[in-house]
This record gives C-alpha cells, sequence and structure tokens, in this order.
C-alpha cells in the first residue's frame, strides 16, 4: 500500500511538472470572472497577498508566475497577469482575474466574458538587467537612462521587474503611447518599479490625464516623483 502511495505522489509530480511546462504560445480560450472585493489581502495559493489593484490571476494548473496575455474576445482589449492564485472552480470559467485587470479589458461591468488567454515568455531579468534599473532610477524598456520632465504620473507598480516591462511593452503597443518610462523606488526586497507618464505640461493636463488612464482601467493613478 505504502508503495502504491509514494507511486500515486510521483506519478502527480511528474505530471503536474509537465503541465507547468506548458508550451509558449500556446492559447485557451473559455470564460473569464473577477475577484470579489472581499477577497482584497486574503493570502493567495502562493503564499502573497491578494490585491484587486494588482495584475495577477487565479488558474488551476498553470505554474505560479506564468505571465498571460488576456484578450476579451467581445472587444479586443488584451492585458498581461501573472498567476499567483488557484481557481476559478466554477464548471465553465477557466480565468479569475483580479479587478484592476477585468477593467483594462473592459470586462469588469459585464461580470463574466468569454476571453483568450495565452502563455507568453517572460522576459529575462539579469544580472545586468536588474543593475540598470538599480543604478538609474528611470529608464525606458531598452534600459536607456530618461529624465522626467515637468509632471508624471504612475499608472502601475510591482516587485517584478519583469511583468512590469512586458506591460509596458505592451501598453507602447496597444496605445497612443511615445514613451512609457520604467522608474524604481525602495531597496532590496521593498524595490518597486513603476509604470510612467512624463511631460505632462500642465496640472489641467495633469488631471487630465489620470482621468484617461483611471477609465482605461487603472485604479491606482498617482502624480509621480521621484523624492
Amino acid at each position: 500500500m505504502k508503495i502504491f502511495i509514494k507511486l500515486f505522489f510521483v506519478f502527480f509530480i511528474v505530471f503536474g511538472q509537465l503541465f507547468a511546462q506548458d508550451t509558449i504560445g500556446k492559447t485557451y480560450q473559455g470564460i473569464a470572472s473577477f475577484y470579489a472585493k472581499k477577497f482584497e489581502g486574503r493570502t493567495t495559493a502562493n503564499g502573497e497577498n491578494f490585491s484587486n489593484y494588482d495584475m495577477t490571476c487565479a488558474h488551476r494548473k498553470l505554474k505560479f508566475n506564468t505571465l498571460l496575455k488576456v484578450t476579451n474576445l467581445k472587444n479586443g482589449l488584451s492585458t498581461i497577469v501573472r498567476v499567483n492564485d488557484r481557481g476559478p472552480y466554477v464548471k465553465g470559467r477557466i480565468i479569475d482575474l483580479s479587478e484592476q485587470a477585468a477593467r483594462m479589458i473592459g470586462k469588469y461591468q459585464k461580470g463574466l466574458g468569454k476571453v483568450e488567454i495565452e502563455i507568453i515568455q517572460p522576459l529575462a531579468v539579469t544580472t545586468d538587467l536588474k543593475a540598470v534599473f538599480k543604478n538609474e532610477p528611470v529608464a525606458d524598456c531598452l534600459g536607456n537612462k530618461v529624465k522626467l520632465k515637468n509632471f508624471s504620473l504612475s499608472l502601475w507598480r510591482t516587485k517584478d521587474l519583469s511583468h512590469a516591462l512586458l506591460l509596458a511593452n505592451h501598453l507602447y503597443v496597444t496605445e497612443d503611447l511615445k514613451k512609457i518610462l520604467i522608474a524604481s523606488k525602495g531597496l532590496g526586497k521593498n524595490r518597486m518599479y513603476h509604470l510612467v507618464i512624463t511631460g505632462i505640461q500642465t496640472k489641467t493636463e495633469l488631471n487630465s490625464s489620470k482621468d484617461f488612464w483611471e477609465r482605461k482601467g487603472f485604479m491606482k493613478v498617482l502624480v509621480f516623483d521621484l523624492k
């Protein structure tokens, strides 16, 4: 009996690893839901504190920290999320999104919606790349040093540099942006990478831009400086 149990767990672990190594670029279609507000602050399956302001999701089987491009099949809007939880466990649903992710693909008011999820290749965050964003407070997606001008806004922030770079590039492609920057603040494990737009000339334009990005789905758009 003990031998059978051991063999069962070996099979379970190997099967799970094979699934976790799913093909980059593979796509799935199904129904997406999003977290209720009551889950704010609760512990996710990978031990993080859940936040509806983050760009995360729950999936039943994909490996934690897998990055997914999620596209609303009704309107074509898409964003990039990271798996940090398990679920949803309702038949027919394939992903559970944070509220911010749901807002960004225009699905928050609808509740449920059909989406396509695509497993995307994470960027290799090398020591040299980390050093760029450690030594330069603000850089573009290629690691070139940039200075903030006039007023700036932080659209979103994360501790995951790879996710920040991928979402920055995604926004550059899908939105009418001349440039989106990565600004880093904090030390060690507390370092946060902000997606920043800069060069906003007046406070009137600042308020207008803040409103624009909030309507795009970002839930914590903040005036940004390096102090």
